[in-house]
């Protein structure tokens, strides 16, 4: 009589046991990545009742902490209107903070990746670049990434850093600056100076860091002056061309107030070349405090900024993904690491008398 051999336990089995994708268990298997405790308790309990072999995979985990190489990716979320984030100065100053960082190393390969804001037309896309996301050993996310991206990876065991945006609702770590002490900070110097109602044009309703900028220059505004001296414009995207006609449609209504905070550099030189074009001038007319760098050639000004160092910004990223991979889950703590900004003084800003 012969005797069934029994067929080996797959993969397939073990994630249909416990519920989760085939990646994260292989993420739990080989210790790559970031896991909750909770998904990693049921991966391996299912292991144990079905009496999977992992012992090959132990041998290849074992090979590769002897290398010591760890595989990151880095995500790239764009607004819609962002044809290459890396052509933005501060994208590509925090790209070169996170290479410096990984670089003192040797052993991390990084990938870039670019999730695609269009999901109908760029599906397919957008789910190969998440499979690797999901079996890579960190992951760095920088941008504006939608709500339902990162929960989609929290919910397949992937822990993220998040650059320079943040989640509230959810524990996660997270690099950024601190926007909304720098609104407060640039709303107060004005008040200081004499400007008794404030405005702040704000690039985008989907930038995080926009929006904490905004709120800060807000709740100080209010609390300096009050709620009827606080005014707000948000262009249909943060394309010069749209900043341009939220503005002139803001002066010609009359309510545009004399000190105006926009929430990025190039959002400042869109306003000084619309004042130009009506007549006006900065800061003759208009005093103008803007975020992230001062602007060159714009009619001989230097603006008035809270600075921001974003090679900094890639680098503690960079060193907290690393700590993570390097603890092999023990390190699960999330973090949140809020970087300062400095108000640097420039000439676009006209004191009044009190």
């Amino acid at each position: 009589m012969e005797m069934a051999v029994r067929q080996p336990v797959t993969l397939t089995q073990v994630a249909e046991a416990a519920g989760v994708s085939i990646a994260t268990v292989s993420r739990v298997l080989n210790r790559r990545g970031q896991v909750d405790e909770h998904t990693r308790r049921r991966v391996m309990t299912s292991v144990e009742n079905l009496g999977y072999d992992a012992s090959s995979i132990a041998r290849k985990r074992e090979a590769r902490i002897e290398q010591r190489m760890f595989n990151v990716e880095l995500l790239l979320c764009p607004l819609a209107e962002q044809k290459n984030m890396l052509l933005l100065d501060f994208m590509a100053e925090a790209l070169r903070g996170v290479q410096s960082f990984f670089s003192r190393h040797g052993n991390v390969r990084m990938n870039i990746c670019t999730w695609e804001p269009d999901e109908i037309m760029h599906h397919e896309e957008n789910e190969m670049i998440f499979n690797r996301l999901v079996n890579a050993d960190g992951v760095l996310v920088i941008g504006n990434p939608a709500s339902e991206i990162i929960d989609r990876l929290v919910e397949a065991g992937v822990m993220p850093v998040l650059i320079s945006t943040d989640r509230q609702d959810i524990p996660l770590n997270s690099v950024c600056f601190d926007d909304f002490a720098g609104g407060v900070m640039a709303a107060r110097h004005l008040v200081e100076c004499g400007f008794r109602r404030i405005g702040f044009l704000c690039g985008s309703d989907k930038a995080r860091s926009f929006l904490r900028r905004r709120s800060g220059v807000m709740v100080q505004t209010i609390d300096s002056l009050g709620f009827e001296n606080f005014e707000s414009r948000t262009p249909k995207t943060s394309d010069d061309s749209e900043v341009a006609v939220c503005f002139r449609e803001w002066l010609e209504s009359g309510h545009c107030p004399e000190a105006i905070i926009t929430s990025h550099a190039s959002a400042a030189a869109v306003v000084c070349r619309e004042l130009k074009s009506c007549g006006l001038s900065c800061p003759e007319d208009y005093s103008i405090i803007t975020f992230d760098d001062t602007i060159d050639n714009v009619f001989g000004l230097e603006i008035t900024h809270l600075h921001i160092y974003p090679r900094e910004l890639g680098i503690k990223s960079a060193q907290r993904i690393y700590q993570m991979m390097s603890s092999s889950g023990k390190d699960d703590r999330p973090y949140k690491i809020v970087l300062p900004l400095e108000l640097t003084m420039g000439n676009s800003v006209k004191c009044r008398a009190k």
